[in-house]
């Protein structure tokens, strides 16, 4: 007989997701309230529903009876799937778990608590104390709303909060000293609260400072460093009694020292998936998907990479109109998703997006070589 799943997203990332269980002969549904999305136009069985409408993603699950449940690669999603579950589906973290992850003041507070590095939060009395703060909203994504504060008067941290609160559904800021530092992603599986295969990955943002738009694996990581990250997951995840599946972090480093920045269980956005696929042929989404499905994921079995892979979502610091790509040097292009077409508008990052490429490079040096001029913005004009 065959398995009646629901993913509850239609954004470009998830069709990964989506793939992999029809290849596992899933009958799978989609839900999602743009019926421009990527997902809810590729899909057999798109049904337009704000799933952040509970009580209505409730209802169509009852409805159709659905033998799994499957958030997609949005906090809300899997919130919204926590909310409904109550326990009917497979290793979704219950309804409050999932707050204490996604909100950042809760977050903060339970990684304070088991001794996570994280950034230091800052009361009004305290801002004196650093040089500068950064104001976030508590449930954002994508680095909307964010904003540094150097030398923080009354006056710029009003202004810096509001931008915040506004980008925040539950209106809420958080006021945090501000680290500089690289920026990386740790994303673990998890099984019985341990890890079973993880992936480095260092992340940059050129068109917007909290947006991340070109990644790659990052092998050169110092591997002291990675086993104490490895280690404070496995604390957040006994704290939390954690269900099978991901856990996905990011977090800043400089020299030794590293601080935990964002948790989520949900699979990133911007084909984050298909880096970890085509760099190390480890199956990232059919992993991510069999969690839900009751099942164990695939332990890794070979850490080292089966091919260099760049991954760069196309964005614009201003915003401008699409006509192409010019590339001011020879590319290996592995994959290319087009988010736009000629003609469109391209608002400024994090809010547009035109394409998201997936470069091969031959060698380490090549690769440095790669990644250095999409850095310095000379890989390519968008035109």
């Amino acid at each position: 007989m065959t398995s009646r799943s629901l993913l509850v997203d239609t954004n470009r990332a998830a069709v990964p997701i989506y793939r992999a269980l029809r290849e596992l002969g899933h009958e799978v549904w989609v839900v999602g309230n743009r019926p421009t999305e990527t997902l809810a136009k590729l899909a057999q069985n798109y049904t337009q529903l704000d799933y952040s409408d509970t009580k209505q993603l409730g209802a169509f699950v009852e409805t159709h009876g659905f033998d799994y449940l499957i958030p997609g690669c949005t906090d809300l999603s899997y919130r919204a799937c926590a909310e409904i579950n109550q326990g009917r589906y497979p290793n979704i973290d219950s309804l409050s778990t999932t707050d204490s992850i996604n909100n950042k003041h809760a977050f903060r507070e339970i990684a304070e608590a088991v001794g996570l590095p994280v950034p230091r939060r800052l009361t009004l009395d305290q801002l004196s104390e650093v040089e500068s703060v950064i104001v976030k909203p508590v449930d954002s994504f994508s680095g909307r709303g964010i904003r540094v504060v150097h030398e923080a008067t009354a006056d710029k941290l009003t202004e810096a909060q509001t931008a915040a609160s506004q980008a925040s559904n539950r209106g809420e800021t958080i006021i945090e000293e501000y680290i500089q530092g690289q920026l990386y992603s740790h994303s673990a599986f998890l099984h019985a609260g341990r890890i079973v295969a993880d992936f480095l990955v260092r992340e940059d943002c050129i068109s917007n400072p909290f947006t991340v738009d070109t990644s790659r694996l990052a092998d050169d990581f110092p591997q002291q460093t990675l086993a104490a990250i490895r280690q404070d997951i496995g604390r957040l995840a006994s704290t939390l009694s954690l269900a099978d599946g991901l856990i996905h972090t990011q977090f800043i480093c400089r020299d030794n020292d590293y601080w935990i920045i964002e948790a989520t269980r949900r699979c990133p956005g911007d084909l984050y998936a298909l880096l970890i696929e085509l760099a190390t042929g480890y199956p990232y989404a059919a992993n991510y998907a069999a969690c839900f499905l009751g099942e164990a994921p695939q332990a890794r079995e070979n850490d080292q990479p089966q091919a260099l892979i760049t991954r760069h979502t196309v964005t614009s610091r201003q915003g401008t109109l699409l006509w192409g790509y010019q590339f001011n040097r020879p590319v290996d292009i592995r994959l290319f998703v087009p988010l736009a077409t000629s003609g469109d508008t391209i608002e400024a990052s994090p809010y547009g997006r035109a394409g998201v490429f997936f470069f091969g490079s031959s060698s380490v040096e090549e690769q440095y070589g790669l990644y250095q001029s999409i850095l310095e913005g000379k890989l390519y004009t968008l035109e």
